[in-house]
């Protein structure tokens, strides 16, 4: 995104701030700021974290920064103010918003004010699909009532009694907006179900990535989700696997130090970002990745953190945080 100089100064000084001041709030040195202003670097672009924090401190939006928004009317009423919306967000979820932002062109601010309605039409797209499957399961159920009466001496009444016992449950469940089977779960489910594996939402979502067949693009697995709600109710997933594999040029620590938030898409030097760097770039991540996650299978470092964590003391996890803060902090620097 390229910062539009004059506005940049025009906003700055309507503020009062000195360049000195709008880096000191907005965490963007005053040497990046002087180059945003200057007039003859205007085709420079601008790192996501610069426009984003800037805009903040501005209190403007990103695009009157770009030349995309007008300047706000100062003899119309003001905006209501924006709420900032504060929510932890793990690493590989922070990468999912920096490889959206790469392969869509769309903003991380975007998407979040846009995430009620992506939310909303696949939790009702979820609900007409359960309502289609239970219209299939009631012919099923007529069916089989048929054929028990035909046959006389009701081979499968049993089955036919669980399986509407089943239907009105699930239908009970889509009524009360039960989005991930929590009704059911008293009702028809065994204790060996897996919430995460198997509820109504998670199993949509399964569909509609298999239904795309673009699991280079976007990918929902089964199982935990990493950075999940306590109950576990979501999937884990993958987007732009592809773009990523090529990032990390084939190296499965390359991609971890991504995933884990090592190292951001936008923290890679611009002259490594081509295809013939793609060994530097490679080792350039492998060289953020602390120890600790190297050398891991696929899918390995989560899952060997969770089981560590569920069985560690305070003192052990205090000392693995202490750790890995430190390491990341290092190589931050170097």
């Amino acid at each position: 995104m390229k910062i539009q100089p004059e506005r940049l100064r025009r906003l700055r000084k309507e503020k009062g701030l000195s360049r000195e001041e709008l880096a000191k709030r907005s965490k963007v040195s005053a040497r990046t700021i002087q180059r945003l202003e200057n007039e003859s670097e205007r085709s420079q672009t601008s790192r996501e974290y610069t426009l984003d924090s800037l805009a903040k401190v501005l209190g403007v939006e990103e695009g009157v920064l770009t030349g995309d928004v007008s300047f706000p009317d100062a003899s119309k009423a003001p905006a209501p103010e924006r709420v900032q919306v504060g929510a932890q967000v793990a690493p590989k979820a922070r990468l999912a918003y920096d490889l959206i932002r790469r392969r869509y062109g769309v903003s991380t601010t975007e998407i979040i004010n846009m995430a009620p309605l992506f939310f909303t039409l696949l939790a009702e797209g979820s609900f007409a699909w359960r309502r289609d499957m239970l219209e299939e399961a009631s012919d099923a159920i007529g069916r089989l009532e048929q054929v028990d009466r035909e046959m006389g001496y009701r081979i499968f009444d049993h089955g036919a009694i669980y399986a509407g016992n089943a239907h009105s449950a699930e239908q009970e469940s889509i009524d009360k907006a039960d989005l991930f089977g929590e009704h059911l779960l008293d009702t028809v489910w065994t204790d060996s179900f897996d919430p995460s594996e198997g509820n109504p939402f998670a199993c949509y979502l399964r569909k509609l990535a298999s239904d795309l067949d673009s699991s280079g693009v976007v990918k929902v697995e089964g199982g935990n989700l990493s950075y999940g709600t306590p109950w576990l109710k979501f999937p884990d997933y993958d987007l732009c696997n592809d773009e990523l594999d090529n990032t990390a040029n084939g190296s499965p620590d390359a991609r971890r130090a991504l995933e884990t938030g090592y190292a951001r898409l936008s923290d890679i030097p611009r002259d490594l970002e081509g295809e013939d760097a793609g060994k530097e770039r490679a080792a350039w991540l492998e060289d953020r990745l602390p120890d600790i996650y190297k050398g891991l299978e696929e899918g390995q470092p989560m899952a060997e953190l969770a089981r560590f964590k569920a069985t560690a003391t305070p003192k052990q996890l205090d000392e693995l945080t202490a750790k890995l803060e430190e390491e990341s902090g290092r190589r931050r620097q170097s």
